[in-house]
């Protein structure tokens, strides 16, 4: 039975859109670190995607997880830009290949929800790194982060058949401490789930983009 948790939440695969447009580039020179930094895939590279693993750096920027991935330490997918950093708010950097598995998560870690509970979760999840400002450890993602994330996961949704989580590294790894990200708001932004600490009566209301239509004006009638 999978486990419940604030920090992870299904894509309803009937809600999947049709399209997600994200901003993003590619690290300058990325490439030169591929090889030592991420995994030959060794299930589909599209139909055995099943999960978003985001992971919430406390101290960690773009600079100093770049630096692993040269490394060869780790690396990740995708890299949120922190606060402060001249590309937050603007776009995220592009770091690993899709085609390949990022060495974002211990080898001998499982989850019940995935890869059927078996330690080979790089090679069925796709992974965002939330980097944070050494500067300014322990702070929350910022609003734009936040955002920027919600965006990616439905570009992905948008796009791989059986992404079905979205989950947050803590709720992987026992050792990772719990993650300061509004997963509320995440969810919200990505599935249109209210987060619960909204007021009762605001969260029973429908949400916007479920209302019907209204139906055109009838004509005035004009009496001669």
């Amino acid at each position: 039975m999978s486990r419940v948790s604030v920090r992870q939440f299904s894509l309803p695969a009937a809600q999947r859109p049709l399209s997600a447009p994200v901003a993003v580039e590619a690290y300058p020179g990325i490439r030169s670190v591929w090889k030592q930094s991420t995994l030959r895939q060794a299930g589909d590279p599209v139909f055995g995607v099943e999960a978003l693993v985001v992971h919430c750096a406390r101290s960690t920027g773009t600079d100093q997880a770049l630096a692993l991935m040269q490394a060869g330490r780790a690396s990740w997918h995708w890299i949120i830009p922190a606060e402060g950093e001249d590309q937050h708010g603007r776009f995220l950097w592009a770091a690993a290949p899709e085609g390949r598995a990022a060495r974002h998560l211990p080898a001998r870690l499982a989850h019940p929800a995935l890869a059927g509970g078996k330690p080979r979760l790089n090679h069925v999840t796709l992974s965002v790194l939330v980097a944070a400002s050494p500067q300014a450890p322990d702070v929350a993602p910022s609003g734009w982060q936040t955002l920027a994330l919600a965006q990616l996961i439905r570009h992905l949704w948008a796009r791989y058949p059986a992404l079905g989580q979205v989950i947050c590294r803590s709720e992987i790894d026992p050792a990772c401490p719990a993650s300061l990200l509004d997963w509320g708001r995440v969810r919200h932004l990505v599935v249109g789930v209210p987060p619960a600490d909204l007021p009762v009566l605001v969260a029973r209301a429908t949400p916007l983009v479920l209302l019907d239509s209204p139906a055109p004006p009838e004509a005035t009638l004009r009496t001669m």
